[in-house]
């Protein structure tokens, strides 16, 4: 009998049963047999192996597919039932935030096919909803499209009579040959629309529309043999014509969708893997700042202007943190080989120490069976030249250690050094490239600390925001070089003449922004008013010529809690005001 007091005698006879049923001792084997001598029921383990297949089985073609699979990896990974059940309510609960309306849309699909249109008949469109059901696969991209055809054929006018009966005119035709009828006047066909209006139109085609379409070659050649038609009209070519430019608007609108969910999946993948690598390189300070800039970018709409900054910028950088890396890894070289050379003398001075005892043990057994003073006298003669030699191998090592060791506490620092410059190159990306001070992302990410700080410490802190006085005409008279190189004087002016704790940003052409921390109001326009007259001391030259640069600011300071676009609302007010009184002047709002 056994004894179910004891756990491991059941656990023995648990492994007996094992080994007389012949069944593997796997835990969930041992599991089952150990619950069944107690008589209880087996606890339901986590099935990982299981879980894990259908996980792998999961589609991952869009990125919201690909951020729920690895969700449930995560979820798996733990172990947890209670895990499990969490994501799975809320996958659940965020797919049916937003269910798409198939009922509605669908009723309205039947009213727009059954719906009489000037230009289009039910024919037309029944084609039109095959192409769209045809070519979508994704049903949030089917969705989209069958509701753009029916806002496009919302658009249109309704039929007339004469448009209803030319639609059934097929049918009446055969009916109609031996009757007389009255003859409609045939509208003017495409050579008669006027030269202007088709070669303009043509451009647009073989141009515009051409370049856009460039992925798309079969759309681009209709559109050049679009424009060919327009270029040189076939008599009685018009019907045709308007019947292949409306197939190719709704080709060209679905090409556009395409291109747009294309476009908008891989900038969510390339977030995805940007994201990772920022984790991934959590603790690496070199790569920090790019990643920062990059998911910033990201989070708002692309623009052609914003990416060439930031392509430049990064190259900057990059450039930078190369030329800065090389020195290092030379640093690091020179640093390991005199670490080998202080190794190898510590063998040498260890191994010249073991041969003097060595000799001075052959010494001592000589002493012991001397005979005379004559040996002795000779003996204390070698052990005195042992003795010396070994001293002044000593010396000679202890000189060299200690310039050795000078010299790796030299190239500590120069690592050390190369290693922040190294990561102040990261930073470089939060910074404007032409002047210097920092951009807006910088800026913001300056003024949250110091807001932060306000509230722990109940601190002052000010904003001003300042604009370069008649820039336009500095442009307009002298170039947009010298403009650049009269930013640049200014901000080498304003960072030479504030605090260490005080921050300079521009903020967008020729406006800049400074944080003053620990600053009243008042205080902040005194020295808004110190660097006006500073400006004024240190002329900007312009090929040997001097040049008055003056601005006009805002001063106000920032209540705590608020929002900082109101304080920066109140600064621009402010230094509107300034330019209105006269320009060169400090206003507070």
């Amino acid at each position: 009998m056994v004894d179910l007091n004891s756990p491991s005698e059941i656990a023995r006879e648990v492994l007996r049963r094992l080994a007389t049923r012949r069944i593997p001792p796997t835990p969930e084997n041992f599991r089952e047999i150990y619950h069944e001598i107690l008589g209880s029921p087996p606890e339901e383990g986590f099935p990982e192996r299981s879980l894990r297949q259908i996980v792998t089985a999961l589609p991952r073609v869009t990125p919201e597919q690909l951020k729920v699979a690895r969700q449930f990896e995560a979820v798996i990974a733990e172990k947890s039932w209670l895990a499990l059940k969490q994501q799975l309510v809320t996958m659940v609960s965020e797919q049916a935030e937003e269910p798409l309306n198939w009922n509605a849309l669908i009723r309205e699909v039947l009213v727009q096919v059954e719906r009489r249109q000037s230009g289009l008949n039910s024919f037309t469109k029944q084609e039109a909803l095959s192409r769209v059901l045809e070519g979508s696969v994704d049903p949030t991209l089917l969705h989209s499209r069958l509701q753009g055809l029916i806002k496009g054929w919302a658009l249109l006018p309704a039929a007339n009579s004469v448009d209803v009966a030319a639609e059934s005119a097929p049918v009446a035709a055969a009916s109609a040959v031996s009757e007389p009828a009255h003859v409609e006047e045939a509208k003017p066909g495409l050579a008669a629309a006027p030269e202007e209006w088709r070669i303009l139109l043509a451009s647009l085609l073989e141009t515009a529309v051409g370049m856009l379409l460039i992925d798309t070659p079969e759309l681009a050649g209709e559109a050049t043999a679009l424009g060919k038609v327009l270029r040189d009209p076939v008599e009685g070519a018009g019907e045709a014509f308007d019947q292949r430019l409306k197939q190719f608007a709704y080709k060209v609108q679905w090409a556009a969708q395409d291109q747009s969910y294309i476009r908008q999946a891989l900038l969510n993948l390339l977030q995805l893997i940007i994201e990772n690598i920022g984790e991934l390189v959590i603790e690496d300070k070199w790569l920090q700042g790019q990643m920062s800039v990059l998911l910033e970018l990201f989070s708002r709409p692309l623009d052609k202007n914003s990416l060439a900054e930031l392509g430049e910028r990064l190259r900057d950088v990059i450039h930078k943190q190369g030329t800065i890396k090389r020195s290092l890894t030379e640093a690091q070289n020179r640093l390991r080989e005199m670490l080998a050379f202080f190794v190898d003398r510590l063998g040498e001075l260890a191994e010249s120490t073991g041969n003097y005892h060595g000799k001075i043990t052959a010494f001592a057994e000589r002493i012991s069976t001397a005979g005379s003073l004559q040996e002795l006298a000779g003996l204390v003669d070698d052990i005195a030249k042992e003795t010396q030699t070994v001293e002044q191998s000593a010396r000679r090592s202890q000189a060299e250690l200690q310039s050795l060791r000078t010299t790796v506490d030299q190239a500590h620092k120069e690592i050390a050094r190369l290693e922040t410059e190294l990561s102040q190159a990261s930073e470089m990306v939060r910074h404007d490239p032409l002047t210097g001070a920092l951009n807006r992302k910088g800026f913001e990410e300056m003024l949250e600390r110091e807001m932060a700080r306000q509230v722990r410490r109940s601190s002052l802190l000010s904003i001003s925001l300042l604009d370069v006085d008649n820039f336009k005409a500095l442009n307009d008279t002298y170039g947009h070089a010298t403009g650049d190189d009269a930013l640049r004087h200014l901000a080498m002016v304003i960072r030479e003449n504030l605090r260490p704790q005080d921050s300079c940003a521009r903020y967008g052409g020729e406006e800049f922004l400074v944080l003053l921390p620990d600053t009243g109001m008042e205080d902040a326009a005194i020295v808004m008013r110190r660097l006006q007259r500073e400006l004024t001391k240190r002329f900007f030259l312009h090929e040997n010529q001097k040049l008055l640069i003056t601005f006009s600011a805002g001063v106000t300071e920032i209540k705590d809690g608020e929002a900082p676009e109101e304080a920066i609302g109140r600064a621009d007010k402010a230094m509107y005001s300034a330019k209105r009184q006269g320009k060169n002047r400090v206003e507070i709002g």
